[in-house]
């Protein structure tokens, strides 16, 4: 089973989990806790020394996106994007793929608390059912992020409506991201058993 990189922050803010203070701070260290480090600046990229603002752009929409990818848990990606490109019909938006961004929406918040609470049943630690000890911050930032990484997506059921764009998305990416990780030390706080 993976595991969210939030799952794994969650468990690490319980006082009986080790590692101790291992939470991931800022964009960079959330990106790197999804396995997908952001490119830093002076990374080769292939491109020329001075990259194009195009390249720039691309790279901080790349480093956006992997931040989200580490809010939302695998399970939640993975098969949404299956579900999607399962029902989706050339040219047109359907009912069904609404259905399917709806219930993602709900599932997403239950998978995180079971992602984690599979990480602290693996640890022989009592299940974590009373809503006190659940990780609340994660639930609802696994939440925002989905949002947004669907909202992102070349086959998304958002290109239904007039208003909407690829920069639009691009540009909910890069405000999600930014603002879920500079919201996440004041909402982080450490999880009872």
């Amino acid at each position: 089973m993976s595991m969210s990189s939030l799952a794994n922050s969650a468990a690490a803010r319980r006082p009986d989990f080790a590692p101790l203070n291992t939470v991931p701070r800022g964009l960079a260290e959330i990106a790197a806790a999804a396995a997908t480090p952001p490119m830093p600046p002076g990374v080769d990229t292939g491109a020329p020394s001075d990259p194009a603002p195009s390249l720039q752009n691309a790279n901080a929409l790349h480093t956006a996106l992997n931040v989200l990818f580490g809010y939302i848990p695998t399970e939640v990606l993975t098969l949404y994007v299956a579900v999607l490109a399962a029902l989706q019909k050339p040219g047109k938006v359907t009912h069904a793929q609404w259905i399917a961004f709806w219930s993602f929406l709900v599932v997403t918040p239950i998978v995180e608390w079971l992602v984690y609470g599979a990480k602290i049943k693996a640890a022989q630690k009592p299940l974590p059912l009373d809503p006190k000890a659940w990780p609340v911050w994660e639930m609802v930032a696994a939440t925002i992020a989905y949002c947004a990484w669907a909202l992102a997506l070349p086959n998304t059921p958002f290109t239904d409506y007039a208003w909407y764009s690829p920069a639009l998305a691009g540009v909910a990416v890069l405000v999600a991201s930014t603002v879920l990780g500079l919201l996440a030390p004041f909402f982080q706080r450490q999880l009872s058993t």
